[in-house]
Formats: C-alpha cells, sequence, structure tokens
C-alpha cells in the first residue's frame, strides 16, 4: 500500500502536497481511498496536465471502461508512468483481440529460455500461427528486443496504436495508427502465412 498527501484547491482539485497536504490517499493495487483528517473523500478530482490529459484519452478510445482511479492517485512522473503502462496493458488487450478473431494466437509465450541468468527477452506478445511474432508497442520498439525474437521469427511486425518511433529487424515491418485501421496488419498477416 502507498500513501500520498495532497491538498485540494478551491475547485476541488486534488494537487500533491508532500509537505503540507491534509488529505491522505491510500493506493492498494486497485483500490484507491482519501480521507481528510476522519472524513472520507469520495468524489477524487485530481489535476491533469496537458500529457495526462492526452494519455486518458487515448486509453480511454481503446478502452473506454479502463479504471483509471489508481493511476491517477499517484503523483507526478509516476502517474505519467502508470498511466503509460495502462495504455500499454489496453493496447495489447486491443491487439489480442482483432488478431484472435482471425488466427490462432499464443500470448506471451516463451520461446527462449534464460541463459545462464543472462537476461534475454524471451516472451513476444504475440505469436500468429506458429510462425509470425508481433510486439504491441505504444511509443517506441526496442531493437534489441525484436532482434531477439527475430533469430526465431523470419516474419514479424511491431505495431503502434499511434504514431511511435520504429526500427524493424530484416523481413519484418512497423506498423502504425493500428487503431484507425488494422485490416493492414490482416493483410500483412495473411500474406506472410503463405510464405
Amino acid at each position: 500500500m502507498r500513501v500520498f498527501k495532497y491538498s485540494a484547491t478551491k475547485d476541488g482539485l486534488l494537487i500533491p502536497d508532500e509537505k503540507n497536504g491534509k488529505i491522505l490517499v491510500y493506493v492498494d493495487n486497485w483500490i484507491v481511498k482519501a480521507f481528510e483528517g476522519d472524513k472520507e473523500i469520495t468524489n477524487l478530482n485530481f489535476y491533469l496536465d496537458n500529457e495526462d490529459r492526452i494519455l486518458i484519452s487515448r486509453i480511454k478510445e481503446i478502452y473506454p471502461d479502463a479504471n483509471l482511479l489508481p493511476a491517477l492517485a499517484y503523483p507526478n512522473k509516476e502517474r505519467k508512468l502508470r498511466l503509460n503502462q495502462l495504455l500499454g496493458k489496453v493496447f495489447e488487450d486491443y491487439v489480442y483481440s482483432i488478431l484472435s478473431r482471425k488466427y490462432r494466437v499464443d500470448r506471451n509465450q516463451a520461446i527462449f529460455s534464460t541463459i545462464r541468468g543472462i537476461s534475454t527477452h524471451t516472451k513476444p506478445d504475440f505469436i500468429i500461427e506458429n510462425k509470425i511474432a508481433i510486439e504491441a508497442k505504444t511509443r517506441q520498439s526496442n531493437l534489441e528486443q525484436v532482434m531477439q525474437y527475430s533469430k526465431k521469427f523470419k516474419y514479424g511486425a511491431i505495431i503502434f496504436p499511434y504514431s511511435g518511433k520504429c526500427t524493424p529487424p530484416k523481413n519484418w515491418i512497423c506498423l502504425f495508427y493500428i487503431m484507425k485501421d488494422y485490416n493492414r496488419l490482416y493483410e500483412w498477416i495473411d500474406s506472410h502465412l503463405l510464405s
């Protein structure tokens, strides 16, 4: 469990205030409770900056019913980290839903074992029909990670809900704006399942 101190503005917005905050916000996994003295505050309205709003908008576009409160209860940089993690999770769930409509999909299946304690990337996000690896990213790809996967899978795709930074290995592709058109992903997969 984590505890954060907040102060409230005249408009009721909660702002992180570790020195003088009189409102205590408790976060325990998905449970968030706030108290001012003995009084529980039920209508929590955290101050959000523009980056927070953009992340929230993207999360809600992918999964409108996402529970944002546990991420919003964290202050400042940690809130952004939690929102980015949530965005990654809901995007992975979305990708799984569109892939599993059409293909046999293994999710987070280990393809390599750890070698003598050396940390390696062992689990692609998705494996399609045991032939193609798919990595779902929200901001940028990890070249070292996809290079590991390319040793096992000749073909793979790194896909993004919006734009991003991507450097694919040979025979791999980067696909952006999957939220607007995932049929391009289907077409690419279909063309490589036959090879």
